[in-house]
């Protein structure tokens, strides 16, 4: 199995507008294949990459999410699988913001606070072609604008406002990073 590595800051195609997929074809399925095999082999456990971080400044999201319950064991999130969302674009975003520590397989081991709206409406198609629409809130609307930064040129650290929450783990943590 070949490798596949994720890029890291300060390489100059993280911050690159990445261009719209004219068509999905053989190039493009390859490129979703690279970013699967990334995803897994990542020292980092990841939710999900966009394909600039593998080096690709195409407009192609992969997120997965595992099912999250409550204290309760209310599900509060839905597991989805990994699924590839090609030219997503956020449409609508929430009053209502939230600020939570985020982390990026391209800025390992680093964590800072990140104020995003807590809900998102997303757009994008799929590998077969098909329109997809994503009313996500929670976890899931804050991978997405995440990611969708990612295909802007944009890191997480980039909207960290207080600098006094961006703190480093040691390598062997495990926390999940978007």
């Amino acid at each position: 199995m070949k490798a596949v590595k994720i890029l890291t800051e300060p390489n100059p195609i993280l911050r690159k507008k990445a261009k719209e997929v004219e068509k999905i074809d053989e190039n493009i399925t390859k490129v979703i294949e690279d970013m699967t095999l990334a995803l897994e082999q990542s020292e980092i456990e990841g939710l999900a990459v966009a394909a600039p971080q593998i080096g690709e400044s195409v407009r192609i999201i992969l997120v997965r999410v595992r099912e999250q319950r409550d204290k309760e064991g209310k599900v509060i999130q839905k597991a989805i699988p990994l699924t590839a969302y090609i030219n997503p674009q956020i449409t609508k975003f929430s009053k209502e913001k939230i600020s939570l520590e985020e982390g990026c397989l391209s800025c390992p081991y680093l964590y800072g606070k990140v104020e995003r709206p807590k809900k998102v409406h997303l757009e994008s198609i799929n590998i077969q072609g098909k329109k997809v629409k994503i009313n996500a809130s929670g976890l899931l609307a804050r991978i997405f604008q995440h990611e969708v930064d990612h295909l802007d040129g944009i890191l997480f650290i980039d909207l960290i406002t207080d600098k006094k929450t961006i703190r480093k783990a040691k390598p062997k943590n495990e926390e999940p990073n978007i």
